[in-house]
């Protein structure tokens, strides 16, 4: 590998800069470009572990009925949780991950992973941090599917897309279905009632906010 690809991989990862020149020079080990909509799907057994470099990766799972609901999302300094847990605990992927902008990937051996995590305390210590994010994370989210409204997830979703650009945010209904697991349906009727109430404007693929501090008082109360 060359040393130019090894010092962009230690930027976005400086957990691996005390990984040896020869290390790096191991069977396998690859900087990968791959294109979106590109799919790994749940059940299988990891041959490699993936490092994400540039782009976002978004992991999610499918009900028995075909539903999605968005787990997270990854991007340039991440890794997957789960795909931590699979290989290390020997197990079939749980979950699903899709590409969705172009991305480059550090691929590493399976072996190559566990050795690095076993030998290298910096890498180990960001592995045991990576969980202790993502278990947070999903801790919310299923705090959020259990105990809030249909209404009060959508206000949250809605004011955490506008908090820092703009007020609309550029999605459809069957989109938003899949990003909290509910069913579009249910979406559509929801954000129809939040329009009415005027507190959104509805148009083709755009969700637009007019008045933040109702959607406010719906995620602190429903």
């Amino acid at each position: 590998m060359r040393s130019q690809q090894i010092e962009h991989i230690v930027s976005k990862f400086p957990s691996l800069s005390s990984i040896s020149r020869e290390d790096w020079e191991g069977n396998g080990i690859a900087v990968l470009s791959l294109p979106p909509n590109e799919v790994l799907h749940e059940g299988h057994l990891l041959e490699h572990a993936a490092l994400i470099l540039d782009g976002t990766v978004r992991v999610y799972k499918v009900s028995g009925t075909g539903r999605e609901v968005t787990l997270y999302r990854i991007s340039g300094g991440e890794c997957c949780p789960l795909m931590i847990s699979s290989i290390l605990g020997e197990t079939e992927y749980e979950a699903s991950a899709c590409i969705e902008v172009p991305s480059s990937v550090l691929i590493l051996p399976i072996a190559v992973f566990r050795d690095w995590i076993d030998k290298d305390k910096s890498f180990r210590q960001y592995i045991f941090k990576v969980f202790a994010r993502r278990l947070l994370v999903m801790s919310n989210l299923l705090d959020s599917i259990h105990f809030k409204s249909i209404r009060a997830r959508i206000a949250e979703y809605l004011l955490v897309q506008t908090a820092v650009h703009h007020n609309s945010v550029v999605i459809t209904h069957e989109q938003l279905a899949v990003e909290l697991g509910s069913a579009r349906e249910v979406i559509s009727r929801t954000l129809k009632s939040l329009e009415q109430e005027g507190w959104i404007r509805l148009s083709r693929g755009q969700i637009t906010v007019i008045h933040k501090d109702p959607l406010l008082l719906i995620t602190q109360n429903e």
